[in-house]
């Protein structure tokens, strides 16, 4: 055992490197259903299979072997020269390391069988098994070939031909710089093709940095980034490590703290990124309500022989976080009621996608709530303000579930469908390793989120009355903001504050409004805050911050350089992760006003309340308080199933209730695992206590309404937990776009699966045609 622990300790950089591995594919939500991308068993997916196979052996199983063979090779205790139980494990431990690379996709791979949701296209799932079967027996073909290669390879192996004259010409320089070698040894010679290998590696990771995270996203997507995810600082660090033991230097270590103090003295790249827009003012609510009834053709102002009375119920979303699950189920809600043609079986008749995109008054998102909030609201300014037809292309979109994008729910769900999980993590395995001299992994997100709505949405379609005409996600977010004639929601996205901890709203209304009357939202004063104990963040950028200490001087390479820069607003896609900075998958953002100084720092809105109800019930309240006549209907999106929402709403209660979970009985670690837990499951409970709130609040403020609050969710799948990351598989996606739909699946217990968001549906299509509300069984309130 001494003997395994010395060698294991040696081999500690490929060791972690694996161990990291097998965390990431066998514990992590976001490999959940990584390889059920494989949709069948076609040549194009044979093709691609067998160069996953390829790219894992050669970018992750083989370098880990060498680099644990070097480590072991060079180190100064020499393992190879001491107790056979030694020297079993210098040999043994490097090719056992090589062939768990290989057992951790097929983890991954069994993991991806494991929770394949529950569908009625039984054919379409039976394709996917196969193709996890086909995936599993490949990596197995690929496992036995590594040991192949590892146990029957020649002692004095050369390559041969180009390969084996460039190694040739390299000697001199691995004499030069091999941690431990004995010169001249034709041992020693044998090891120049892992030399070679590991370099290459390393060369080929270097790239990456300059052809950008988002450009090998594209090429190697998915699962096949996984090996350059994991793989590709371990030929650079395992030679540091063998270095360091020849030099007694603790380099690996020494090199983190220099780039720690680098990212100090010079400022990190986490600043959330502005840019330069015409000077905009604040959107009043009071103008934005006098606006919306004008579109909706209710305004006394513009049509004086039309009753206020007769408005229609404006209709304000709250979404909840959840990364690209959030912002998919939130874009096939909208996209559904966009249609209209689901109105029908309701009996609900005589609404266009206008009308519906007229109800719409307000979005309050969190997280990928926000990021779905966004393409919806950039989707709906992009369209033709005549007419009801979507911007997107009308062909077949990659990573989408559909066949062809054909309307309103098809563009929006093919918006928020890409891949925007790949981008990130090689954003974070490699731009942030230097985090002072590449965008950081956030932009990395950003960016895929522009780049898929430039994929979807061409440029030449656009409202030519809206300064964002083909400006897609890169338009100034205030410049965002519905136009006479053409009225787009509002958008207010829930971040967090490091530095007070209470919202920072990234919104075009301004933060207050004159009332003659109450208040609805704090004591009586001047102006009433349209949202209480907040901050605006365009306001953030104009803040002044005094000098004052050595630590207020720190970033100042930062501040030289953009210091100055009146940049006063921020693209939509920044607007959408200000409020989609998850720890660890996103870095917090840096808050800089004009003189580049740090102002504040903001974090995931799902920090403070992951639902957002918060933020609309100040909304509802605000609009009821400004215009009497108008009664907000709120409808909650949760796209968890496993929450532990509370079912009763406006309609009558026929939805099942969560049990409650218990704590993990065999957990690791309690002192370190309990207190990270909890902080995660309070930014879920804050969020069930604001909607409970939202609904006692706007009951006990618009008496005589019945309908106010209506939740639309996700059932459960069994014991199945549905996939959340910033990529949800073609299954994912369609299992959430079932819940507007009748399901006969035969495997559901009595052969039909009860949907319980069918009564909300119809309740919140008869709210849409009706100025007046409705008790919870759909009588006149």
């Amino acid at each position: 055992m001494l003997s395994i622990a010395l060698v294991l300790w040696i081999l500690r950089v490929p060791t972690t490197t694996t161990a990291l591995g097998w965390v990431l594919l066998g514990v992590t939500p976001q490999a959940q259903d990584l390889f059920t991308e494989f949709l069948d068993v076609s040549p194009g997916t044979w093709l691609r299979m067998i160069l996953l196979v390829l790219v894992l052996t050669l970018l992750w199983a083989l370098p880990t072997h060498y680099a644990a063979r070097m480590l072991v090779n060079s180190d100064p205790r020499a393992p190879a020269n001491g107790s056979p139980c030694l020297r079993g494990a210098a040999i043994c431990l490097p090719r056992l390391l090589g062939l768990l690379t290989f057992l951790a996709v097929e983890v991954a791979i069994w993991r991806s069988y494991k929770n394949i949701p529950t569908l009625d296209e039984q054919d379409v799932v039976q394709r996917v098994e196969h193709a996890l079967i086909a995936m599993a027996v490949l990596v197995a073909i690929g496992a036995a070939a590594y040991l192949v290669w590892i146990f029957m390879r020649p002692r004095g192996f050369r390559p041969t031909g180009l390969l084996g004259r460039l190694n040739a010409k390299l000697g001199v320089f691995w004499q030069a710089v091999s941690p431990g070698r004995v010169r001249g040894s034709a041992d020693e010679e044998s090891r120049d093709f892992g030399r070679l290998l590991l370099a290459g590696v390393f060369v080929g990771f270097a790239v990456i940095f300059l052809a950008g995270a988002d450009c090998i996203a594209g090429w190697f997507p998915r699962s096949m980034a996984i090996p350059f995810i994991l793989g590709g600082w371990l030929p650079f660090l395992a030679y540091l490590s063998g270095i360091g033991r020849q030099v007694r230097a603790p380099l690996i270590t020494g090199l983190a703290a220099l780039i720690a103090i680098l990212a100090v003295v010079f400022g990190d790249n986490h600043a959330v990124r502005r840019i330069a827009s015409k000077d905009i003012a604040p959107m009043p609510i009071e103008d934005a309500i006098d606006l919306w009834m004008t579109e909706n053709g209710c305004n006394p102002k513009t049509s004086p022989n039309t009753p206020a009375v007769s408005c229609p119920r404006p209709i304000i979303v709250a979404a909840a976080g959840g990364a690209s699950r959030a912002g998919f189920m939130m874009a096939s809600m909208v996209g559904y009621f966009l249609d209209t043609s689901g109105a029908a079986p309701y009996g609900v008749k005589g609404l266009s996608s206008r009308d519906v995109r007229n109800r719409f008054f307000a979005i309050s998102g969190v997280s990928g709530g926000s990021m779905g909030a966004v393409m919806v609201t950039a989707a709906l300014n992009a369209a033709s303000s005549a007419g009801d037809k979507p911007p997107c292309v009308n062909t077949s979109v990659d990573q989408w579930w559909g066949m062809k994008v054909n309307n309103w729910r098809d563009c929006l769900e093919a918006l928020t469908s890409g891949d925007f999980l790949t981008a990130g993590f090689l954003g974070l395995a490699f731009n942030d390793m230097l985090p002072f001299a590449f965008r950081d992994r956030a932009a990395v997100l950003e960016d895929s989120w522009r780049n898929r709505f430039r994929d979807v949405v061409p440029a030449t379609n656009g409202n030519a009355a809206s300064d964002c005409q083909g400006l897609g996600l890169d338009c100034p977010f205030l410049s965002l903001r519905p136009q006479p004639g053409h009225w787009i929601p509002l958008l207010v996205l829930n971040g967090t504050s490091e530095a007070v901890g209470r919202r920072i709203l990234t919104t075009p209304l301004a933060m207050t409004y004159k009332l003659p009357k109450k208040c609805m939202t704090a004591v009586e004063a001047a102006s009433c805050p349209l949202f209480v104990e907040a901050d605006s963040f365009h306001q953030l950028l104009q803040m002044k911050v005094t000098d004052g200490g050595w630590s207020k001087r720190l970033g100042t390479l930062g501040r030289i350089l953009y210091g100055g820069a009146q940049e006063n607003d921020i693209r939509l896609s920044t607007a959408a992760l200000n409020s989609a900075r998850f720890p660890l998958i996103s870095p917090p953002g840096s808050i800089r006003n004009q003189d580049y100084r740090l102002v504040d720092r903001i974090v995931d809105g799902g920090y403070f309340e992951n639902y957002g109800t918060l933020t609309a019930r100040e909304l509802a309240l605000s609009v009821h308080a400004v215009a009497p006549q108008l009664k907000p209907l709120v409808i909650v999106i949760s796209n968890d199933p496993a929450d532990q929402l509370d079912a009763t709403d406006d309609i009558a209660n026929d939805q099942q209730v969560q049990p409650r979970p218990t704590a993990a009985a065999g957990e690791v670690l309690t002192e370190v695992i309990a207190p990270i837990t909890t902080v995660v499951d309070v930014r879920t409970a804050h969020g069930v206590q604001a909607v409970n709130e939202l609904r006692t609040a706007l009951h006990t403020s618009i008496a005589d309404c019945g309908r106010l609050v209506i939740q639309l969710r996700i059932s459960p799948d069994g014991d199945k937990p549905l996939s959340m990351s910033w990529w949800e598989s073609p299954l994912v996606q369609r299992r959430i776009h079932r819940q507007t739909e009748d399901s006969q699946n035969p495997k559901s217990g009595n052969g039909a699966e009860h949907n319980q968001n069918l009564p909300r549906l119809k309740a919140i299509w008869q709210e849409m045609q009706s100025s007046s509300c409705k008790t919870p069984d759909g009588s006149p309130g």
